[in-house]
């Protein structure tokens, strides 16, 4: 695990030319009140939590004709 700043200095001493530092990528684990303590996840009513279907994404962007989510059209 190295930070953004030492990178260049390691590729710069570094006998390989082409040498591309390994990405680490660590699969957390939490408890379920630690997950709701620390927001991974959200409260959900005893009837909430039979749902199984994943929750719908919010995409912030454009809509088809080009405005932006949650703006009224002008008509």
């Amino acid at each position: 695990m190295v930070e953004a700043a030492a990178v260049r200095d390691i590729a710069e001493a570094s006998v390989f030319e082409e040498y591309v530092l390994p990405k680490l990528y660590i699969k957390m684990v939490y408890c379920v009140s630690c997950a709701i303590h620390s927001h991974v996840v959200r409260v959900r009513s005893r009837e909430g939590r039979r749902d199984r279907t994943p929750p719908q994404r919010f995409r912030g962007g454009f809509n088809k004709d080009k405005t932006k989510t949650g703006q009224a059209t002008k008509a």
